[in-house]
């Protein structure tokens, strides 16, 4: 699979240095995490941030759907798939920033095999479209694995 990265500002984790009990406070939903960690040296903090636009335009019986997927995080994606649209895309119409993907289908996931931190990728395809037939703009969704501690993560966005 061919493609390229698109990097401006590659952020960069936030490198604690201190000694002390440090209070942990965090809050999701109706759940609080409390804790007190203590620190005896430098600490690094990673943050996960991944974030999706898509854009449509039409040209007579055709519809061009561009998703950029942005990883705003510190830490690189090992692998980010993006999944949506209707049967009816044409067939070698998929691109990853430009670069033909002849055998992707954006039903089934069009799959960007690595997106480095503070990188973004450009995912387009062409669908028909049908007179007959008004145009439904099914949800794309976007998964994207990364490595932490040792362990694989995941996480999704949809737009």
């Amino acid at each position: 699979m061919d493609y390229c990265e698109l990097c401006f500002d590659r952020p960069q984790p936030l490198e604690c240095r201190g000694l002390g009990k440090v209070r942990l406070d965090a809050v999701e939903g109706g759940r609080r995490l409390l804790g007190e960690l203590e620190i005896r040296g430098p600490v690094r903090l990673h943050f996960v941030e991944v974030e999706a636009h898509r854009r449509t335009w039409f040209s007579g019986d055709r519809a061009l759907y561009a998703v950029t997927v942005y990883n705003r995080s510190s830490l690189p994606m090992d692998r980010v798939v993006v999944s949506g649209g209707t049967s009816a895309f044409l067939e070698g119409s998929v691109r990853i920033n430009g670069l033909s993907q002849s055998m992707e289908e954006p039903g089934a996931g069009v799959e960007i095999p690595g997106l480095d931190a503070g990188c973004e990728a450009v995912i387009t395809w062409q669908e028909g479209l049908r007179a007959e037939e008004p145009l439904r703009e099914e949800p794309v969704e976007v998964r994207y694995e990364y490595q932490f501690g040792g362990e694989q993560m995941d996480g999704k966005t949809q737009v």
